[in-house]
């Protein structure tokens, strides 16, 4: 069956995200395995829409590779409509596993939300950074587990678990409502990936300098 590559790779982003905000939501029931069960999720996940998609399940990577050229707008534009939609049916389905009823969850109390943009900001950079070295170093097979090390990693260290993906905090706000705090992380994220894009451009071009004395 001939499918469009953009309904494809659409069709493969809005996958990827749901069962990746799924195991995130329906983890949090069973908090010992919670922060393996989302990297292995992840891990697997661009595994199978790496060849369909490129793998991104997350509008910040999206972004970067936008700006990098990558892709076009309207592949951004399909990318990001596929990517919230997937984030809204995975915290469903989340819950309709963990058999409660989406409601409005109150934030932890004593978080920082300097130190969760920081951590926000932090978190999303490296993520990015990883993918765009890994990518640009020719080791593209190895980006899924260097990402779903990171995320395990970064989760354990940062207050907001290292969302490091809009589409994540999207799906918080479902859960909680619209808040100021989540659109400062949502702009942390974002941030982070700008922040990335500068940190490549200037290794890709010392890169490509050394090539050229070759």
């Amino acid at each position: 069956m001939k499918i469009n590559k953009v309904l494809r790779s659409a069709i493969a982003e809005a996958m990827g995200v749901m069962l990746f905000i799924t195991s995130i939501v329906a983890a949090n029931y069973n908090p010992t395995f919670h922060n393996i069960a989302l990297a292995g999720t992840l891990v697997v996940m661009i595994l199978i829409t790496a060849t369909v998609s490129g793998g991104h399940l997350n509008p910040a990577v999206s972004l970067f590779f936008f700006a990098r050229k990558a892709i076009d707008l309207q592949t951004l534009l399909v990318y990001w409509v596929a990517q919230l939609s997937g984030a809204a049916l995975g915290l469903y389905l989340g819950f309709a596993l963990s058999g409660s009823s989406v409601a409005a969850v109150s934030a932890p109390a004593g978080i920082s939300q300097s130190g969760a943009i920081i951590g926000e900001v932090m978190a999303t950079t490296v993520l990015v950074i990883i993918i765009a070295r890994l990518a640009s170093t020719k080791r593209e097979a190895i980006i899924p587990f260097a990402v779903g090390i990171w995320v395990l990693a970064a989760s354990t260290f940062t207050l907001t678990g290292a969302q490091a993906n809009p589409a994540v905090t999207f799906a918080l706000m479902l859960r909680d409502g619209f808040t100021q705090n989540h659109l400062a992380i949502v702009l942390a994220e974002f941030a982070g990936a700008l922040l990335a894009l500068i940190y490549v451009v200037v290794l890709d071009g010392d890169v490509k300098k050394a090539k050229k004395k070759k």
